[in-house]
């Protein structure tokens, strides 16, 4: 049912609602309801009810248009799993431009004598991870839409400038990052699943490495990232009549030397949204070593890790339990709170900020695609999911029916992501979904729609007293479907006023 259909269902039903309220308050079982001063019990029922049906050792806190609602163990430390992404991109997003660029460069200290450079070739990495090969972009099957940059680039722009060979090596630099290719926190197995990518500066095709054997195409994790690009840059020159000399190697670029070509990324908020949405571990990490390298503190996790945390203390996002251990959240060191991550979500500008916007969306992207799907959540509810396997996590905002925002964090710890859990979540995404705000002291209560849903829901009126006081009417109801409409402020003093029958725009 589209959403004009739904307003004119609505607006039958503000009729019945009057029609109900003729039947005057002394009628049995017809209830008015009493406006709430201050914080909604209802609300507070539906939330404990989450509660009720989650683990023990859960944390949960909303807030409406920033101001906290309800809040059950806000503060007590929690491992987030890749809820940790959201303060991973916000601080990118505050500390480091949004639209600024990763530059991949190539570079010599050799001159260049007709067509020829008389010396060795250096790949610069800037921490782009996005930086791919067409080859392997193609045997994924990576989705054109999925942000990239193409290393191939590099080689065309050589041949589109004249340059015919190379009489020298092709090396790589990944000088801007260390050398640690995972956490040193992790366990050995996030590596022998490939949780993550080996990290680097040059980190290439998410670090994975086509290997064709026996016929067989695979896909391999990388060993050596700068190695592994400094091969696939002399692939692409070959395969564009550019020759070179000895065996492509890891090497550090000169002091001063020329640039010869180079590749830039989409902007930094693409990046970050991608990262996001599909829970990138790789991308998250190599984002937080950049934190420390544009920083000035060195491109390692630790030094990141301190920008991390510096800007959540600023922002009030930063308790004593909390911990920064990593920026993708496999880590189980990472400790915050609910209530630190909804700061963390209104820190960063709320609804309609670059972070709201690269949120996956309920039921239509990203690690959400599929969920909540059965609920009113549908294209409303943004968040980022997060699992190990004692962790569940859900943090993100919801637009509620008046316009207001949502903003909400779940975390479960000590349990494993079970239907259960996803359930108590559906139920969290319903309850604010349909959420409305109780009317000020001393307005009338709402008539809300459809019948026997909402305006039992809302205490307007009860739904089977009604159904009894008016024989046939709620009957009636599904024939008039989309036949009337009303024009009227939910928590207006005037009486709802039926402005016609038939079809209408709905707007």
């Amino acid at each position: 049912m589209g959403s004009a259909a739904r307003a004119r269902r609505a607006a039958v039903a503000l009729v019945v609602a009057a029609a109900s309220l003729s039947i005057g308050a002394g009628s049995p079982g017809v209830t008015i309801p009493v406006p709430v001063d201050g914080s909604d019990p209802q609300l507070a029922r539906d939330l404990d009810g989450v509660i009720a049906t989650s683990p023990e050792d859960t944390c949960l806190v909303v807030s409406i248009d920033g101001t906290e609602v309800f809040a059950h163990r806000g503060d007590d430390p929690q491992v987030p799993a890749s809820n940790q992404k959201l303060l991973t991109a916000a601080t990118v997003l505050a500390r480091l431009d949004p639209d600024a660029t990763y530059r991949t460069r190539l570079v010599t200290a050799a001159p260049v004598v007709d067509g020829v450079v008389r010396g060795d070739v250096v790949l610069v990495g800037a921490g782009d991870p996005s930086l791919d090969t067409a080859f392997t972009r193609a045997v994924r099957q990576v989705p054109e839409a999925r942000p990239s940059t193409l290393l191939d680039d590099l080689a065309a722009q050589l041949a589109a400038a004249g340059i015919v060979g190379i009489e020298g090596r092709v090396l790589a630099d990944e000088h801007r990052y260390d050398d640690l290719r995972v956490v040193p926190s992790w366990p050995a197995r996030h590596a022998a699943e490939n949780q993550s990518g080996p990290l680097s500066a040059l980190a290439l095709d998410d670090g994975v490495e086509v290997r064709v054997e026996d016929g067989d195409v695979r896909l391999v994790r990388t060993v050596d990232p700068p190695l592994g690009a400094a091969r696939a840059l002399a692939a692409a020159l070959f395969a564009r009549g550019i020759g070179f000399s000895g065996e492509p190697a890891a090497g550090q670029a000169p002091e001063g030397a020329t640039e010869l070509a180079a590749v830039e990324s989409p902007p930094r908020r693409d990046l970050v949204r991608d990262m996001i949405r599909r829970s990138d571990n790789q991308a998250a990490e190599l984002m937080l070593k950049e934190l420390g390298a544009a920083r000035g503190e060195g491109g390692s996790t630790a030094a990141g890790a301190r920008v991390v945390a510096g800007w959540a203390e600023e922002v009030g996002a930063a308790g004593p339990g909390s911990f920064v251990a990593d920026g993708s959240g496999l880590d189980t060191g990472n400790q915050v709170t609910c209530r630190e991550l909804v700061r963390v979500l209104e820190a960063a500008g709320g609804a309609g900020s670059i972070l709201d916007q690269s949120l996956a969306v309920a039921g239509e992207s990203g690690t959400l695609a599929r969920r909540f799907t059965t609920t009113d959540a549908v294209g409303i509810l943004r968040g980022k999911t997060g699992s190990l396997n004692a962790v569940t996590s859900l943090a993100g905002m919801v637009t509620l029916p008046d316009g207001g925002t949502a903003t909400f964090a779940y975390i479960v710890n000590g349990a494993p992501p079970t239907a259960e859990v996803m359930r108590a979540q559906d139920f969290l995404a319903q309850v604010l979904a349909t959420y409305r705000p109780p009317c000020p002291e001393g307005d009338p209560d709402p008539f809300l729609g459809p019948a026997g849903v909402d305006l039992a829901r809302s205490g307007a009126v009860s739904a089977a007293p009604l159904a009894g006081a008016l024989p046939g009417v709620l009957a009636t109801l599904d024939v008039l479907g989309d036949q009337g409409a009303t024009v009227v402020d939910r928590c207006s003093a005037e009486a709802p006023v039926l402005l016609g029958l038939g079809e209408t725009d709905g707007g």
